[in-house]
């Protein structure tokens, strides 16, 4: 009879604890399925700008975080985590849950200051109607300082795992892939923690701040982007928004049509032959790098006695037309709706083929009143996140650039790649090519640009290399060819300066006047970098190319070890209407050849590869003996 209850009690037990471990094992994995596809929908939804959505699976996120919580709250989990063996994948077990915890903890937080930012949330806005509420602006750092603790003790749980036990490589891999998903969000955070505490003063907190907004014709180039045509300033005083100052550049700020003014700028700019400065606003975007421009900007802004600014933010007909894309198409009463997909042929070509240089102000207006119905749009507040995600998406390719008077802010902007630098990434190969207008012709929206770069590569790492800029003028036949000067908005030919060296007939290099030759026509463009600048035409539907030759190096390019070599370069974008394309050729020393890599074209011991410049272009081509 005893020995009947004995196992009874004993069978009992075992019943209890396999159902109970059955129901956790069950509950751990249904519930992990379902956070880890909700919460990625949440994030999606966040993306789209689909709050509702978003709000949705956070929701069924956190439905599963219960679950997953259940799943280490029963007691028969804490019966076989003192089994010998068996505790290190209790613990395991306990952590990932810890860990998805505080994810769904942070991905709520970061979906409420998205709400708050966005008006989506259901409660009052941070932003909305050209106002900022600076109180809870204010609270910012600490909510995104909790978020990142959050993630922060997330990861921990996570680090924490052992996989020294049974199914190590199975933990190994849940663990990484775990890690991997949260850097972006981490990276993300980290961006907040750094502008947060920022933004009070930079958006009026303690006093005016100014920002001139350039907005960049990309049909007439400079190398730093579209030429300036545009001008709003924006100003933050006390919470309250407001636009004093907007209107074309040329006609209505700095009349009569673009007179020149008189700054200080940075010393070292070969684009200016010294200080003061005397020259139209329109030519203060020559540099490349934005380090330079935007100060001339600045400058030649306050020499034409308007209010000196905290910043300079440019951006172009690229970047709106994805805000566009993201919020909606707009009316003008001149061009009827507006799109992202129309945008560039409504302003870029049709404009000035319908109102031609005679009906140059009433295009000025149209174009005015259109940016006028976008601003309104912006400083709402309901778009305002969307516009945003929108326009910081077309920073890689250097359509919208910042520069601020604050170090705190221009660290913060160099460290995004949104500053429009320009510099020698230390290692490898570098291509920075640019095409600037020398007309007013308003024909670079037709210009296609492709950089050939052909590299040999010697087995002690040096090389020889080549880069060649083929430019073509596809202006549609169609169109009138213009004055015979070759200047204005209506002719098709093309003046541009491109900073390369070996050029056809009827091209030159132009020296910058007052700066320290290197020899050649070359310059240092005040960052040590050497710079030069081919002038000549290009007639409509024709083409040119120019190219400069150079040898890097032994050790340049050379392995690990010495059975091995690697080609690096890194290629800059310019802001153009139509992407350049870099096409990179490199061939290894004989009896060597390519590690094949997807996207990459071989033959024999040539590797070649294409992309389109939307962005830095970074290519590694890698070659074994």
């Amino acid at each position: 009879m005893l020995g009947g209850i004995f196992v009874l009690v004993v069978g009992g037990f075992v019943l209890w604890l396999q159902a109970g471990l059955l129901y956790a094992i069950g509950t751990l994995a249904f519930g992990g399925y379902g956070l880890q596809s909700n919460l990625t929908a949440a994030a999606d939804g966040v993306q789209t700008g689909e709050y509702s959505d978003a709000q949705a699976k956070f929701e069924a996120a956190g439905i599963s975080t219960e679950q997953m919580n259940r799943s280490v709250g029963l007691p028969q989990l804490n019966v076989v985590g003192r089994l010998p063996g068996v505790a290190v994948a209790v613990a395991n077990w306990r952590l990932a849950v810890s860990a998805a915890a505080n994810v769904t903890s942070s991905t709520g937080e970061l979906l409420s200051l998205y709400g708050d930012l966005s008006g989506k949330g259901g409660g009052a806005k941070i932003f909305s109607d050209g106002a900022i509420d600076l109180t809870r602006l204010k609270d910012l750092p600490g909510r995104v300082t909790s978020t990142s603790e959050g993630l922060a003790s997330a990861e921990a749980d996570l680090t924490a795992i052992r996989a020294d036990a049974k199914g190590a490589v199975f933990l190994d891999r849940v663990r990484d892939k775990a890690l991997a998903e949260m850097k972006p969000v981490q990276e993300a955070i980290e961006a907040l923690e750094g502008i947060a505490p920022v933004l009070p003063e930079a958006l009026g907190a303690n006093g005016v701040r100014r920002y001139l907004v350039a907005i960049g014709n990309q049909a007439e180039m400079r190398a730093a982007g579209g030429a300036p045509l545009t001008l709003v300033l924006v100003e933050f005083n006390d919470g309250r928004i407001s636009i004093p100052i907007k209107g074309p550049t040329s006609t209505q700020l700095f009349p009569p049509l673009n007179a020149p003014v008189t700054w200080w700028g940075p010393g070292g700019n070969p684009f200016f032959p010294g200080n003061p400065r005397t020259a139209p606003f329109v030519v203060t975007n020559t540099h490349p790098n934005l380090l330079f421009s935007a100060q001339e900007m600045a400058g030649a802004w306050l020499g034409g006695n308007y209010p000196p600014v905290d910043g300079v933010i440019t951006l172009d007909l690229t970047a709106i037309a994805a805000v566009l894309d993201q919020t909606g198409p707009v009316e003008s009463p001149v061009y009827g709706t507006v799109d992202g997909a129309r945008l560039g042929q409504i302003l870029l070509i049709d404009a000035y083929q319908t109102f031609g240089q005679e009906g140059a102000t009433e295009r000025q207006q149209a174009n005015q009143d259109l940016v006028n119905v976008l601003l309104d749009r912006l400083l709402g507040g309901n778009d305002l996140v969307a516009a945003a995600q929108a326009i910081a998406s077309t920073a890689p390719g250097r359509h919208v650039q910042f520069w601020m008077h604050s170090p705190e802010l221009e660290s913060l902007a160099i460290q995004a790649d949104a500053a429009g630098v320009v510099a020698d990434p230390d290692s490898g190969d570098w291509s920075a090519v640019y095409t600037q207008n020398g007309n007013q012709s308003k024909v670079d929206v037709f210009q296609q640009r492709n950089v050939l770069v052909t590299a040999q590569v010697s087995e002690d790492g040096s090389a020889r290399v080549t880069q060649q800029m083929t430019i073509t003028n596809a202006t549609p036949p169609d169109r009138p060819e213009g004055p015979p000067e070759r200047i204005g908005y209506e002719t098709s030919w093309l003046s541009a300066s491109a900073y390369r060296a070996s050029y056809p007939s009827g091209f030159a290099v132009r020296p910058f006047r007052n700066h320290p030759q290197l020899g050649g026509g070359w310059v240092n463009d005040g960052f040590g970098h050497r710079m030069i600048r081919v002038v000549g035409w290009t007639a409509p539907g024709g083409q040119n190319a120019v190219s400069i030759s150079y040898q890097l190096p032994a050790g340049t390019f050379s392995g690990t070890d010495r059975d091995s070599l690697r080609y690096l370069l890194q290629a800059e974008p310019q802001s153009l209407w139509t992407p350049s394309t870099v096409t990179v050729q490199v061939t290894a020393p004989a009896g060597w050849t390519p590690v094949p890599q997807g996207g990459q074209d071989v033959s024999g011991s040539t590797a070649t590869v294409s992309a389109v410049q939307s962005a830095p272009v970074n290519v590694v081509m890698n070659f074994e003996r």
